[in-house]
């Protein structure tokens, strides 16, 4: 839980939104390569070979 200064929670949110639009690219790309769909579903993102998904805490990705 956050427990700083309501401007660092100001700043952490707007780097927050800076990575969420990173990845947002980096799934536009994926798209773009024209091998395959990225679904969102229920707790991960599914892709050509590959799903992103939480494990112990962390982002991970698994090759298929």
């Amino acid at each position: 839980m956050f427990t700083g200064t309501p401007a660092e929670l100001r700043r952490r949110e707007q780097q927050a939104a800076e990575y969420a639009a990173q990845v947002a690219d980096l799934l536009n790309a994926i798209d773009k390569l024209g091998i395959g769909v990225v679904t969102p579903t229920s707790n991960r993102v599914n892709g050509p070979n590959f799903t992103i998904r939480p494990m112990n805490g962390f982002w991970a990705v698994d090759q298929h």
